[in-house]
């Protein structure tokens, strides 16, 4: 009764101990994808042709900032350009919602009502010279004033003459030409429009209320799946994080971790073949088995200062998708050794003697029985390693893989970048967008690694089967 009430127990930790992985692993990809979400509405706007930056207006003799969303590019061709903006206007609204940050643009796309093309709302300020057209500074009674020089056809149309120096619009106090600029999209967001200007005329103080944005709607595609495909297919681009692109990153995995493949899988199971079935018992064997036992538990940090002293300095290959290969190869190595030794351990040892007694040699019983029946178990702990080796960051940051790449690299001594590397430089940028950025690559990263194992468990599995048949 006894022996049962302990069984039991250790039954139901066991079942608590695989619940709460599979609940960890649950809430880690929930939340990873919800932090994600954005990433739609932010393609979204990429493609209607908007690149969208921050900048912020220091409200003088106060310690207020207010901010205010330049477009930093606008797409050739795109629907935007069709619609009249261009580079440096100033996004005020979309749908309705005043944008004081980039991330205000995207919820309103995303939130909005509708299916996958939406057509909304969008107000924007013209850049300066087409507002107000050319401004200069000039001293009157011994004060700066900020002169309208040539008013744009917008300022005359407002009722702007040329001369009309400019004190405040929208109550801030204007001190240079580009604040006046500034000044206009603060406060045709914060407070509206008409606009509120204060002139002074022939040394007559005036007030006139200005209108000086645009309005138009805009088409909006919002397709989950190509936005997923656009973001997984392009280059990097480092300023916007709507343009952000993981081609250069999961294609530098990929080299790297086939480079690693090429090397530590034929040395791995060589390795492990030769400890397990043709090294003697002695001294040499023993303390060869603690020291690869004991590599497999090495910080990878450590392995990144092997590999930038052994392969990037003494051999010459620099900061290349080799030396990066190779790096990881060290640090993989002992764990498809270890591995390896385990799958070879569950060869029944009559299946030797069997080969044996029929006259095979010791490698004609290793090369047709035992790793045939062995190669299921090794192939999952290499994938698993492999999968291991695909999330680390720290050794190709020792060796001094570049944090973002813009191109595709081409062959073995190109410089690159991984996945789990540019997560970290996408996570640690401060402008709005590359948190979501950074979330969308941990979600392909963690799909990567799950198919890698769901892959290796099915091999196994299949494998199995056929060498029992």
């Amino acid at each position: 009764m006894r022996r049962r009430a302990l069984g039991w127990a250790f039954a139901a930790l066991a079942g608590a101990a695989v619940g709460v992985s599979l609940l960890a692993v649950a809430l880690l990809v929930l939340i990873t994808a919800l932090q994600a979400g954005p990433i739609t509405a932010m393609r979204a706007v990429a493609e209607a042709g908007i690149s969208l930056s921050l900048r912020s207006l220091e409200i003088p003799g106060t310690r207020e900032a207010l901010t205010y969303v330049p477009m930093a590019q606008v797409a050739a061709g795109s629907p935007a350009a069709s619609l009249g903006m261009a580079r440096g206007d100033a996004l005020i609204a979309v749908a309705g919602t005043g944008v004081d940050r980039p991330s205000r643009a995207w919820e309103a796309v995303g939130r909005a009502p509708g299916g996958r093309s939406v057509t909304l709302p969008v107000v924007w300020l013209p850049r300066a010279e087409v507002t107000l057209g050319g401004l200069r500074m000039e001293s009157r009674n011994g004060e700066t004033r900020v002169v309208l020089a040539s008013p744009s056809a917008a300022a005359r149309e407002a009722g702007l003459q040329p001369g009309d120096a400019l004190l405040a619009v929208g109550g801030i106090p204007i001190l240079g030409t580009r604040q006046a600029w500034e000044a206009l999209a603060v406060a045709a967001r914060t407070h509206g429009v008409p606009v509120e200007l204060v002139l002074e005329r022939e040394s007559e103080r005036l007030t006139l209320f200005w209108d000086p944005t645009r309005q138009a709607e805009l088409t909006f595609v919002r397709d989950p799946l190509r936005a997923w495909w656009s973001f997984l297919t392009t280059l990097n681009e480092p300023r916007y994080p709507e343009r952000a692109g993981l081609l250069p990153a999961f294609l530098g995995s990929v080299y790297v971790v086939l480079v690693m493949a090429v090397v530590a899988l034929p040395l791995g199971i060589a390795g492990a073949v030769y400890l397990e079935e043709y090294a003697p018992q002695n001294f040499f064997t023993r303390a060869m088995e603690v020291l690869v036992a004991n590599l497999a538990g090495i910080p990878s940090a450590v392995v990144g200062i092997i590999g930038l002293e052994v392969f990037a300095r003494a051999l010459g290959a620099g900061r290349s998708v080799l030396a990066g290969g190779l790096t990881l190869a060290v640090l993989i190595l002992p764990i498809v050794i270890v591995a390896s030794r385990e799958a070879l351990r569950t060869v029944p040892r009559t299946l030797r003697e069997a080969a044996f007694a029929l006259g095979a040699t010791r490698w004609e019983t290793v090369r047709h029985h035992v790793l045939p029946y062995a190669f299921p178990a090794i192939l999952t702990g290499t994938i698993l390693s492999f999968s291991r080796a695909l999330g680390e960051a720290a050794p190709l940051l020792f060796l001094g893989a570049f944090l973002f790449v813009t191109y595709v690299p081409q062959g073995l001594m190109d410089s690159f970048t991984v996945v789990p590397l540019q997560i970290f430089e996408w996570a640690t940028r401060p402008q709005d967008g590359f948190a979501a950025v950074a979330a969308a690559a941990i979600v392909v990263l963690l799909s990567l690694l799950l198919l890698l194992n769901a892959g290796a468990i099915l091999l196994r599995n299949r494998l199995q089967r056929r060498w029992s048949e």
